[in-house]
């Protein structure tokens, strides 16, 4: 490969956020390096396992047979003093052939020499992205599939797949391959391609009361019970400590009963969709989802769920029974009846 003008001989990437850094790092070892030329022009160090003096002898070396050589640096802010110190050298007179990558989880001590570092290249922090700053990179990763996703679409897939970019790249992928040459993706293609990704979790679990299905919700609290655990999101490990899922299995039934109460008394006055989602400060698709919820209940039948799940909570605090056979009874009153109103 030639030569190019927009390659930095340092990169430093640090944060939390450690699939966009790959991300970051393989798209700079293709600009650098072709297949070719990366058996005897590619290193890779670890902060933990190698010195930066020998970081430093390899970095200065003269590529072979390339224009670049590439020296990734993972881990690095694991790296003492001493180490940082040893690499200066390659901070403040930096070789042009070499494109020298380092990343770590945090910026460590290479905090203070960050100002150095920008002088001559580049310095990028990678935090760990959140609610809104997630369904915008849903979006962005589905233009550069060269389709669009409406709102809902990328809001349902971060809160049915989470907040792990490799999973949500996955989900986008399967969406992307199953809705062929159709160009705008909305909820609907989203929830059939990702349905399974949500089973038996905490969302799954309150979704079959919602909906009325008794033998879904049953079978989700067993499993539950048993493992005395139930994820938020698909692949969630249990907790080193056994928690008792019960507290929080209660607030979040008492929860979802109240969320589809409020958008049933507010539905019942205003009729948009995008309106009733404004003044709950909820996306639309979810507001859709407890509409559709709230015509199994009448609002008696909803404020009796919530006095229900009031009375369970203290019945289980004060002893009054099994706490499985309590949460059983729940359920199955919580599901037990279905009014059209």
């Amino acid at each position: 490969m030639k030569p190019r003008s927009d390659i930095y001989p340092i990169y430093f990437l640090y944060g939390p956020e450690d699939y966009l850094i790959e991300e970051e790092v393989r798209k700079l070892l293709d600009e650098t390096l072709s297949p070719k030329e990366r058996g005897l022009n590619l290193h890779l160090f670890n902060g933990e396992e190698h010195s930066g003096q020998e970081i430093v002898q390899t970095a200065q070396t003269l590529p072979m047979f390339s224009h670049y050589r590439f020296v990734l640096i993972r881990g690095a802010d694991k790296f003492d003093e001493e180490n940082v110190e040893a690499l200066l050298p390659c901070i403040r007179n930096p070789s042009p052939t070499t494109c020298l990558v380092i990343c770590g989880q945090t910026s460590g001590l290479w905090k203070r020499y960050q100002k150095e570092i920008e002088k001559v290249g580049k310095v990028i922090e990678y935090p760990r992205l959140k609610g809104k700053g997630l369904a915008s990179w849903v979006k962005k990763r589905m233009e550069e599939k060269g389709k669009i996703i409406s709102e809902e679409a990328a809001s349902y897939l971060v809160e049915v797949v989470g907040d792990h970019l490799q999973d949500l790249d996955n989900g986008l992928e399967k969406v992307f391959l199953s809705v062929g040459d159709k160009k705008k993706i909305d909820l609907s293609d989203a929830e059939g391609i990702t349905s399974a990704a949500k089973e038996s979790t905490i969302y799954e679990l309150t979704d079959a009361i919602g909906q009325k299905n008794l033998e879904k919700a049953l079978t989700i609290l067993e499993k539950a019970l048993e493992l005395k655990f139930i994820p938020f999101k698909k692949d969630e490990l249990p907790k080193k400590r056994k928690d008792d899922p019960l507290p929080l299995l209660l607030d979040m039934m008492a929860k979802h009963y109240w969320s589809i109460l409020r958008v049933k008394e507010i539905a019942s006055k205003r009729k948009n969709l995008e309106e009733i989602a404004g003044v709950l400060r909820m996306p639309a698709w979810q507001v859709k989802k407890f509409i559709e919820q709230g015509r199994n209940f009448s609002v008696e039948l909803l404020r009796e769920g919530l006095l229900k799940c009031h009375k369970a909570d203290l019945a289980i605090k004060t002893g009054r029974g099994p706490k499985n056979l309590l949460m059983e009874k729940l359920v199955i009153d919580l599901c037990g009846s279905r009014e059209n109103r």
